[in-house]
């Protein structure tokens, strides 16, 4: 059973009280959350996505960010690198992520529970090809890496739709078409501000906040 620090507004910092993560969202709790973006500049620019699993019970099957993961009692920051490793088989040190903000989100799951997570927001750079994927089946259904410029027009509404190719954890592929309803919905467009941010990155900018 993992258990979560519970966060108090309107700093949300640790309140010294720890639950269940299940009771945590059922309580309608704020925890803590750690997001990571992989991101390519070479051959092209673009960002690793993970499919979620099916079985999720928030967004399931949907397209979402590379890797991420509720914080366990006592992790913060850097300690949510391990969510790269367990769910994609990737192991990255703190000195080579960059740390760009944080946010705050509120979103029902399938049960209709709201769940409020305090996201450290953090990218890293990985140029290597699907195949060195490892994937944890039963967390994530496939990775793909989505064009930056592809991203931006369809977040714009300049494009309907594009093709990528989608990598299971059997290594097996398959076409994908990726369309706006195939993200998670956010009040804030957070999957449109983090392409915005990446764009400014690969045009050689390092004063980046969210």
């Amino acid at each position: 059973m993992k258990y979560v620090d519970i966060l108090i507004p309107p700093l949300f910092q640790k309140s010294g009280q720890t639950k269940p993560r299940k009771q945590a969202i059922a309580d309608g709790d704020w925890i803590g959350t750690f997001n990571l973006w992989i991101i390519q500049t070479d051959p092209i620019p673009a960002i690793v996505y993970q499919q979620r699993s099916p079985q999720s019970s928030w967004e399931p099957s949907k397209l979402d960010v590379s890797a991420g993961g509720n914080y366990s009692t006592g992790e913060s920051m850097h300690d949510g690198l391990r969510e790269a490793e367990e769910e994609l088989g990737k192991t990255y040190l703190p000195e080579q992520v960059i740390n760009v903000g944080g946010r705050l989100n509120v979103s029902p799951d399938i049960r209709g529970l709201e769940r409020k997570t305090v996201l450290d927001i953090f990218l890293v750079v990985d140029n290597s090809l699907l195949d060195s994927y490892q994937l944890e089946e039963n967390e994530v259904t496939g990775v793909a890496i989505c064009p930056l410029n592809e991203l931006l027009q369809l977040h714009r509404g300049d494009l309907e739709s594009f093709s990528v190719e989608l990598m299971k954890a059997d290594k097996s592929r398959f076409e994908y078409v990726v369309t706006k309803d195939s993200l998670p919905k956010n009040w804030d467009n957070y999957h449109y501000k983090m392409a915005l941010l990446i764009e400014r990155y690969v045009r050689g900018e390092r004063e980046l906040v969210y």
